[in-house]
């Protein structure tokens, strides 16, 4: 398929959005082949419901190779739980970000959940402005957040709603890029699983233990060369080349997803730069119930 082909479906797909959740224009997903051993490939080829718990609108493109092929090609039921709006970004748009940028941000991931066909939950908790060197510490920010809403009494009550099987984050002491909120999100998605589980939360909805949890790992040698990026252990590779969608492979549907993200245009430029280093997703597979990263630990 060429490229203006696949943009017209993402297109149709992302205006399907407004109708409602049901309302997907689908493509034709890649020939279903069961894969073998016990792997992440193999748990999302049963069709599970996933969770992708994220701190900023565009976050997805970070391990959207792996939500692509869980959404489209497995038809997983996919749910983006992204916790705050993005305002303290930057609006790259030539047009600008009329009324403001966190209406625009707010947009644009709604178009772009709905090309994973993934519910969507967006919540507006304080996202640190640039430039980076301003961001408050970890801790600081938490403290932010939890004065405006307990965030992982959020994330119990979404999974007890949603009852994920899986859920992907980040990795909570460097968080992908070394966005303090990063961590945060990975941080309070594990604290909320241990709350969903709990039948003496005060949560609302029913006790929901989750049965897989991983981070998503940045060990992608132009960014680990210049920033270190997220530390080890790897405990799997999967293979974003892997056929996902008309014949395209996850790494690129992944990236032509992130072109709605119009005011994100110069990450987003950078993300599609380096499609072809992307051939693998890492990941580290984690028991949120014995693993435990406090959110409001001294950074």
């Amino acid at each position: 398929m060429q490229r203006r082909e696949f943009l017209k479906w993402s297109t149709m797909l992302a205006g399907a959005a407004a109708l409602g959740p049901t309302a997907f224009v689908t493509g034709c997903a890649s020939p279903r082949v069961r894969p073998t051993g016990e792997s992440v490939d193999t748990i999302l080829f049963g069709g599970p419901r996933v969770m992708w718990v994220a701190a900023h609108p565009d976050d997805e493109s970070m391990l959207g190779a792996l939500l692509a092929k869980a959404g489209l090609a497995y038809q997983c039921p996919l749910y983006f739980l992204v916790l705050t709006h993005g305002d303290g970004g930057e609006c790259c748009r030539p047009e600008g970000c009329l009324p403001d940028l966190p209406t625009v941000r707010g947009e644009e991931i709604r178009r772009v959940a709905a090309l994973y066909r993934a519910e969507l939950q967006h919540e507006r908790f304080y996202n640190a402005p640039l430039p980076v060197e301003s961001f408050p510490k970890r801790h600081e920010l938490a403290r932010i957040w939890a004065a405006e809403r307990d965030p992982a009494a959020l994330i119990a009550e979404a999974m007890r709603r949603f009852r994920p099987d899986v859920v992907f984050t980040f990795e909570p002491t460097h968080g992908f890029t070394g966005h303090p909120e990063h961590q945060l999100a990975s941080r309070f998605a594990m604290a909320g699983a241990r709350l969903a589980a709990d039948p003496q939360a005060a949560v609302p909805g029913f006790p929901h233990r989750v049965s897989h949890l991983y981070f998503g790992l940045n060990r992608y040698w132009p960014y680990t060369v210049f920033a270190g990026g997220d530390p080890g252990p790897v405990t799997e590779t999967w293979d974003a080349t892997a056929p996902c969608l008309n014949g395209w492979d996850c790494r690129r549907v992944m990236a032509e997803f992130t072109r709605p993200h119009r005011s994100q245009a110069r990450d987003m430029g950078t993300v599609r730069l380096f499609t072809n280093f992307i051939d693998k997703v890492y990941l580290r597979k984690v028991d949120p119930f014995v693993t435990i990263y406090d959110p409001f630990e001294t950074a």
